[in-house]
Formats: structure tokens, sequence, C-alpha cells
């Protein structure tokens, strides 16, 4: 067991994933190869990488960053604010809200962007007649979960505030 942490870096259940989860590509990189539309799908997956990597990752790094200075910003003047109302207990800064902002975007965005042609209704004709289903639900699907994991998201960090609050109060 030491050998294999020494050696590989990480344990057995690790390697065991990382095995299956190769496995899992390498067939279904087979039955794609094996299709007729194999170099549309190479072409689209080029392309998702680079629109990634050139567009999607500064967008969203500096989006991340402006948030996470807002939050610094707003911590430093309420830590010194003479009610610690939103104080952690620990160290009179307030609850960090970044995580609970960035998870549902996160979330809303990548299905956004997985099914961005059946949420904005651009998939052609065929995709009826194909899999047996209209896209008009789509959108209205993405707005509901979009609206749960903002919900969830906010009463998560309600419940923090009130957790820090009661803390705070306890030590005081």
């Amino acid at each position: 067991m030491g050998w294999l942490r020494r050696h590989y870096g990480a344990g057995p259940f690790h390697l065991a994933g990382a095995v299956c989860c190769l496995a899992v590509a390498g067939y279904a990189v087979t039955r794609v190869l094996g299709q007729s539309g194999w170099l549309a799908i190479v072409l689209w997956f080029a392309a998702c990488i680079v629109l990634h990597d050139l567009i999607g990752w500064p967008i969203y790094t500096a989006t991340d960053r402006f948030l996470t200075r807002f939050q610094r910003r707003r911590a430093a003047t309420t830590a010194t604010a003479p009610t610690g109302a939103a104080s952690n207990g620990r160290d009179g800064r307030t609850v960090p809200w970044v995580n609970y902002v960035r998870f549902p975007v996160v979330i809303s965005g990548l299905l956004l962007v997985m099914f961005f042609p059946l949420v904005l209704r651009l998939s052609n004709n065929t995709y009826e007649s194909l899999v047996g289903y209209n896209e008009d639900a789509y959108l209205t699907n993405w707005l509901v979960v979009t609206a749960l994991l903002c919900v969830v998201s906010a009463a998560l960090y309600a419940a923090r505030l009130v957790l820090a609050r009661h803390r705070a109060h306890d030590q005081s």
C-alpha cells in the first residue's frame, strides 16, 4: 500500500477509478469512430475546447476575481462595523457568500452550454423525429432547475448566517 502511494501518488481506489474512466472513454472512442459522423464530432469537440479556453475561461475568471474582491472589500468594511451581525465568530469576517453565488451560476451555465440548442430552440426539425420529444420543455426545465439551484443556495447561505450569528452570540 505504501509502495503504491509513493510511486502512484494516490490510493488503490483512485487508481481503480482512473482505470474505469479510461475504459469508459476508450469504449466511447471506439463507438464514435465506428459511426459515420466522427469527423464532425471531433471538429465540434475541438471548437468547444478553443471556445472554452479563449472566450469562456477569461470571462468567468474575471467575473470570479471581481466577486472575490468585492466580497473581501465588503468583509473588511463589515469587520470594522460595531455590530458583527454576519460575523462567523472566529475573526470578525462576514460569512463568505461567493461560493453560494458561484455554485448555482456555474451549474446553470454548464447546463445551458450543454443544452443550448434545445433551450434556445435552435435544433433542427429532425430532433423530434429522432427522439420523439419536442424541444418546448427545455427552456422551462432549465429555468426551473436554475431557480431551484438559486433557492437552495440562498437557503444554505441563510442557514450559515444564522449559525454564525448564534456562534458569535454564544462566544460573547
